[in-house]
């Protein structure tokens, strides 16, 4: 395949996968269901992939060793939690008194400048308005809502994921029941495909985030930066996100270090940026090398896109729809379609 055909063919993926989640825009009404049905998807793929290769390299079926794949992350999260959770909730704790006292220190260094007073003034004044005071109660109301429903969401994408990954192959076979008979041995195709496109996603994504929090909580720990352990967690749980997690998981290093001085922000700032090249650069192509590269346009358009529609379960799943949907149509309509026509093979 030329270079030619292959730029055609990802620009026809991207501007197709844009066109679906424009009408997804308009046609779903409750997205968040969806999101989380999706959800559970994603965890029954894990389990069930993890499983697969385990039985795969012993020997043993599938189906024996799926409450291993499902009891032992639990058992080892368990005791990663029995060992540190005191230290993390310490330093969680810590952390919140600390960001109101980097806020202050950012205020004050800005008092210093011409423009950087009136910024101070405004957020001053802004700050003690009665009616702002009500709006930010009415924001952390909003927040904790919204924390507890994405509790319940978690909850119940977790328990279908568990109920899919038991018995998936019935449920492949009605989802199948569902196109004409000349189109159902396709489906399975695309079906598998997208199966073994989010597994290997997946994968590389968990590997990454485990990386980045080593590399975050040693690298901090390195500097001297207080709170290496929480900060590492956060930045490893945001790498999840493609483009704004990363971006987000510094914001509250960058808070804490700033209080020592620009220095210790300028090495907090180098850290973060060779952790992340790391991960992009070298740990995710080597683990995806296989899998369709997602234009990262195109990711942060969707996360944009979900994250107006739902909130943050469409920025978390953004990426893994990105994954499904550039599957399928890929084998949909760049394979059954434009590669099958006549013309496409007379000018290729």
């Amino acid at each position: 395949m030329n270079s030619r055909r292959l730029a055609k063919r990802t620009f026809i993926q991207a501007s197709t996968t844009t066109i679906v989640f424009l009408i997804a825009w308009l046609a779903v009404n409750n997205g968040k269901i969806l999101l989380t049905c999706f959800g559970g998807i994603l965890i029954a793929v894990l389990f069930r992939s993890s499983a697969s290769w385990i039985g795969n390299k012993i020997g043993v079926q599938s189906k024996f060793l799926l409450p291993v794949t499902i009891i032992v992350p639990f058992v080892l999260l368990g005791l990663f939690l029995a060992y540190t959770a005191p230290k993390i909730s310490a330093q969680g704790s810590e952390l919140m008194e600390r960001l109101p006292q980097a806020v202050s220190y950012i205020k004050e260094q800005l008092s210093g400048l011409p423009w950087g007073a009136k910024v101070t003034d405004s957020l001053t004044n802004l700050s003690s308005s009665d009616s702002e005071v009500s709006t930010i109660i009415t924001a952390i109301s909003s927040v904790f809502s919204s924390t507890v429903n994405g509790f319940g969401s978690v909850v119940f994408a977790f328990f279908l994921g568990l109920f899919l990954a038991v018995n998936p192959d019935w449920y492949i076979r009605g989802t199948v029941t569902l196109v004409p008979p000349a189109r159902r041995e396709r489906t399975r195709e695309v079906l598998s495909a997208c199966g073994n496109a989010l597994s290997g996603w997946l994968v590389a994504k968990i590997a990454s985030m485990v990386l980045v929090g080593i590399l975050t909580t040693v690298g901090l720990w390195a500097l001297g930066t207080d709170l290496a352990l929480v900060l590492g967690i956060i930045a490893a749980l945001l790498s999840f996100i493609p483009n704004l997690g990363p971006i987000i998981g510094f914001i509250p290093a960058a808070m804490v270090s700033v209080i020592s001085g620009l220095d210790a922000l300028l090495y907090v700032l180098i850290l973060y940026v060779a952790v992340q090249m790391i991960e992009s650069y070298l740990l995710t192509p080597m683990l995806q090398a296989e899998l369709a590269d997602l234009p990262p346009a195109l990711t942060l358009f969707v996360q944009v896109a979900l994250g107006a529609m739902v909130g943050m379960i469409g920025i978390l799943l953004a990426a893994p729809l990105c994954v499904a949907a550039m599957v399928i149509i890929n084998k949909l309509y760049v394979e059954d379609i434009l590669e099958a026509s006549p013309e496409n093979e007379q000018v290729c």
